[in-house]
């Protein structure tokens, strides 16, 4: 039996550093992740700026990270030596393509009320860029797998 848990972050509500590239989502509902393997993985990533005409998302790969999880260190390996998990790297291209390498992170079990997401882009700024905020909304789903 598998049960899917769905998440939504949303970069316009919750602590968002200076650099704009962590933020930190305290008000979450209360995650029960119990599955005798539970994986996460990025469902939809969704991107807009404050200005209607700048577009200062696009063409750049943004790596996403999400720290303050429980994961399986033993099914997870990070070529960019750091110790925070990569669950997503896209770009969004001139067309409005999202490609993402479909990572997919397996967590352990734990109470989830609180996440922190990490984002650069492959020019190493976070969510601004000439003087304009980019938003991000991600899905994240949850399946936890039960014998």
């Amino acid at each position: 039996m598998i049960k899917t848990k769905s998440i939504w972050l949303d970069t316009k509500n919750c602590v968002v550093s200076t650099d704009r590239t962590v933020f930190t989502f305290n008000d979450l509902p209360l995650i029960q992740v119990r599955g005798n393997r539970s994986t996460l993985k990025v469902n939809t990533l969704v991107m807009d700026t404050t200005s209607e005409n700048a577009h200062d998302y696009k063409n750049h790969v943004w790596i996403v990270k999400l720290g303050n999880i429980k994961y399986n260190r033993e099914y997870y390996f990070n070529s960019d030596k750091e110790s925070i998990p990569t669950i997503a790297s896209v770009m969004v291209d001139t067309y409005k393509g999202i490609n993402n390498n479909f990572n997919c992170l397996e967590i352990t079990s734990q109470d989830i009320n609180q996440l922190v997401m990490y984002v650069k882009s492959s020019d190493n700024h976070g969510l601004t860029k000439g003087g304009h905020t980019i938003n991000m909304y991600i899905n994240i789903i949850i399946e936890e797998e039960y014998d």
